[in-house]
């Protein structure tokens, strides 16, 4: 007897991995695997390209022919009722393991549920681990912590009572609105200044601006769309170096690690100078970014593509001549990951691309793989890069 909650449910994983869900059917693959973990589990697997390449290359030998008549069959019906398949760019590869997807997610899930009780036994997967989300922590002036998360309209109702108590009051109180790793938030600050704040970045701000001057502090990358208002200059400090803002829109990064303080100008004026010392402003022109040495305390000017600095913000990642250290530390902040490199030597080969920041993680790897001759695996929830295995 056919189970047609496992039959809908393989229905809609096939149309999840061609990409052509409704919302409304997503919302019911989401509940789906809401239920337990062996359902997110198997989606998780099912959304990896590499684990249905190496499920069709272990199948392949198997009769099919029953499984791509019924997909077929599918597909034809659906076609009746203007639905069309329009497939991703990353699955042309496993095209023909995908035709008897339903077959085999039926198998899957049969599987999945006789292996429950065996999932704590189990290591980290590669498809374990997630881009990604909105989420922030704002600590409140008396020190008290406000989560916010993916929801929207929830964020700005918390963020709107704080702002309306400062002006009730008249004081102008710190906020601390931190992300954390595998984190990205926007905010709206009281002059309707947008702020948009990376994974691992924290903003310092009041809860009501000063009458003669608007002035936050960020440790991290952030971007900024500032509001003019002549009679407020709007300052950034980070790390030794001010920024005096005009109202424009520019990036500012400066994480731990990072040497330097890089303020890319996208449009607009800024003037740059040493936090608390009296010295000339250096005049900041869109397409230029600006690196402030946090040891010597200089700074060096050079022109930039704003597109490519300002990538994660579109939600990509755009690598332009970084080596695979720099762009491991970045995509471990996104994915919030650990790694290791077994190879010391693999951390200076240098890589240019462009890959979607809201990717799923095999996806992300398989990638590199194919442009840097790496290779990728886990040991324990370590991610660990070594040199391709020549066959």
């Amino acid at each position: 007897m056919i189970d047609e909650k496992k039959e809908r449910i393989s229905i809609l994983l096939f149309k999840c991995i061609t990409g052509n869900i409704t919302e409304e059917e997503q919302q019911v693959v989401d509940n789906w695997r809401k239920e337990n973990e062996a359902n997110e589990r198997l989606y998780s697997r099912l959304m990896d390209t590499c684990y249905l390449e190496k499920e069709y290359h272990r199948r392949k030998m198997m009769n099919v022919q029953r499984p791509m008549e019924d997909m077929q069959r599918r597909i034809k019906e659906k076609a009746s009722h203007n639905f069309s398949i329009q497939w991703k760019p990353w699955i042309a590869a496993a095209s023909v393991a995908l035709l008897f997807c339903i077959g085999f997610v039926r198998f899957q899930m049969n599987s999945s549920d006789n292996a429950k009780s065996d999932h704590v036994q189990q290591t980290l997967a590669l498809a374990d681990i997630k881009p990604g989300t909105r989420q922030a922590t704002l600590t409140l002036a008396d020190g008290e912590k406000v989560q916010l998360g993916k929801d929207a309209q929830s964020n700005l109702q918390t963020l709107g009572k704080q702002q309306s108590l400062a002006q009730a009051v008249s004081k102008l109180k710190q906020l601390s609105l931190e992300v954390p790793r595998g984190g990205e938030f926007k905010v709206v600050l009281e002059d309707s200044t947008e702020v948009w704040l990376n994974s691992e970045t924290k903003l310092i701000y009041p809860e009501s601006f000063a009458q003669n001057e608007r002035r936050v502090i960020v440790e991290g990358e952030a971007y900024f769309k500032v509001t003019k208002d002549p009679k407020r200059p709007f300052y950034v400090e980070t790390d030794g170096q001010q920024v005096r803002v005009y109202g424009t829109e520019f990036n500012i990064r400066s994480y731990t690690e990072d040497k330097q303080v890089y303020t890319t100008l996208i449009e607009g004026s800024i003037a740059l100078s040493k936090l608390h010392e009296k010295s000339g402003e250096l005049l900041l022109t869109p397409g230029h970014q600006a690196l402030f040495d946090k040891q010597k305390a200089t700074t060096f000017v050079q022109p930039v593509d704003t597109a490519v600095v300002t990538s994660w913000k579109r939600g990509r990642f755009v690598f332009e001549g970084q080596n695979l250290e720099q762009i491991m530390c970045d995509l471990s902040r996104w994915y919030n990951f650990d790694y290791k490199f077994q190879d010391e030597s693999l951390r200076q080969i240098e890589f240019m691309g462009s890959i979607p920041r809201y990717n799923d993680f095999p996806s992300t790897l398989t990638l590199l793989k194919k442009s840097g001759g790496i290779e990728f695996h886990l040991e324990g929830s370590t991610v660990i890069i070594s040199q391709e295995k020549k066959p």
